[in-house]
């Protein structure tokens, strides 16, 4: 290496200077710098971040986990936007439930109420049977009730009771109606029955009937309800083991040509007729005379007259043995506008006759009323018109009780003007010439009386 300072010797290079951070400040003077600053390329201007609730990734944790989120009204201070109620899920979704639950309530309660006769079928493992004990009208009757389930051969007692939950297995069973006249009656083999599906039952019931009330029957028609199967109809008997009408009865029921079988269910209406109301006061008849308003109508007549309005009439028999029918008549209010037509038609002898062997058909109040008003009513002002009309509700060759009318084979009521009138005692309730009997069975020394709701017309009318 040369000495520096020697003749001739090359200086050391040196570092060149360090350039300013920061340019100097311009000279002070008016004349600008010969030597010009390099000029810098010109950089693009970043935009600012946008804003996230995510952290910057150089702010994750060492585990991987991301810190918790904060959102940017909490971190910048600003007031929270509420959010409106259509527009949270969670509370749209329960309000929707809300309104499914109470529309299937409606739905269920309206269903709930409709037609009573609609019953739920027996499980598949067990047989019901519902009876329902009303009167003409309708009405719920309150009823008590016994059944006897005999099962096959070898296992008659093997069965257990599903209503009345307390009944004991294999025995007889009782309940009673409630306030709608219904009682229901359920059973199941038990476990010793290897193949329920084969054990047929049959069954005998007996209702406790009071004292003067007619019993039904002597057939009733009943519904089956049978799983797989359309609904079908299936007989069961009934048969008055009383002889005494003013005593308390039993009514004994069967069904001669149907085994219950597991899943079938069996709906029964009983239509029981209340009695007559008696007095036992001492009563004077005393004569009058009602007069029928004149009408005029065609004489045209249909074979049967609308329904009256289901009223059960009120029927008074004197208390004298020798009452006739017309006497009943008489002191029955109910039977007032039957009087006047049996005075109108100068039938007054045939009723009174206390030799006469008759069966009546008394059309009540109602009912006569109704007739008159119909389309094509019978001309009630004329004698013999009325005449031809009562002539067809007597039967002037027996006594008979609506038991008796009801077991008639062939089933017609035969009447002493050209009839007859079909007898359906298989109806619910029982008809005779399409008319419900209302009050049966009032006795006086010459025949019998039942009340109907409707008037019944003969075949031809007199013009």
């Amino acid at each position: 290496m040369s000495d520096p300072d020697q003749p001739g010797a090359v200086p050391p290079p040196t570092e060149p200077p360090t350039p300013p951070s920061t340019p100097p400040d311009p000279p002070q003077t008016s004349q600008m710098p010969t030597e010009a600053w390099p000029t810098l390329p010109q950089s693009t201007p970043v935009p600012p971040p946008e804003a996230t609730t995510q952290m910057p990734v150089a702010m994750v944790a060492a585990g991987g986990a991301l810190p918790p989120v904060v959102p940017v009204e909490t971190l910048y201070g600003l007031p929270e936007e509420e959010i409106p109620w259509y527009q949270r899920p969670g509370l749209v979704i329960a309000l929707l439930l809300a309104l499914l639950l109470i529309g299937g309530v409606i739905a269920w309660i309206l269903l709930s109420d409709g037609d009573d006769t609609v019953d739920e079928p027996a499980s598949p493992v067990s047989s019901r049977l519902m009876l329902e004990a009303r009167d003409a009208t309708g009405a719920g009757l309150d009823r008590g009730f016994l059944i006897s389930v005999t099962g096959p051969a070898g296992s008659e007692n093997s069965y257990t009771w599903l209503q009345p939950a307390d009944g004991t297995p294999g025995l007889i069973a009782g309940d009673g109606t409630g306030d709608d006249g219904r009682v229901d009656f359920e059973w199941k083999p038990d476990a010793t029955v290897t193949d329920p599906a084969t054990w047929l039952a049959t069954v005998t019931v007996i209702e406790s009937l009071p004292a003067r009330w007619t019993a039904p029957g002597p057939l009733i028609e009943c519904q089956l309800q049978r799983a797989g199967d359309d609904d079908s109809v299936v007989s069961m008997n009934a048969v008055v083991t009383s002889n005494d009408p003013a005593a308390d009865q039993e009514v004994t029921y069967n069904f001669p040509n149907y085994a219950f079988r597991p899943g079938d269910a069996v709906t029964c209406v009983l239509t029981s007729i209340a009695p007559t109301e008696t007095t036992t006061t001492s009563t004077t008849i005393v004569e009058t005379t009602t007069t029928v308003a004149d009408t005029t109508t065609s004489s045209l007549a249909p074979s049967t007259t609308a329904a009256a309005p289901t009223t059960v009439p009120v029927v008074t028999v004197p208390p004298q043995p020798e009452a006739t029918l017309w006497d009943v008549i008489v002191n029955s209010p109910d039977l007032s506008e039957l009087r006047a037509l049996v005075e109108r038609a100068g039938l007054v002898d045939v009723l009174s006759d206390p030799n006469a062997t008759l069966t009546l058909l008394a059309p009540s109040n109602d009912a006569i009323t109704a007739a008159a008003r119909g389309v094509g009513a019978p001309d009630f002002s004329n004698p013999s018109v009325v005449e031809s009309v009562l002539l067809t509700h007597v039967d002037n060759t027996a006594v008979l009780l609506i038991r008796d009318l009801f077991a008639l084979d062939p089933p017609e009521f035969v009447v002493a003007n050209p009839g007859p009138h079909a007898i359906e005692s298989a109806a619910n309730p029982p008809t005779i010439g399409g008319a419900t009997v209302l009050v049966a069975d009032v006795e006086a020394s010459n025949g019998v009386l039942h009340v109907i709701d409707q008037v019944l017309l003969p075949q031809e009318l007199p013009e």
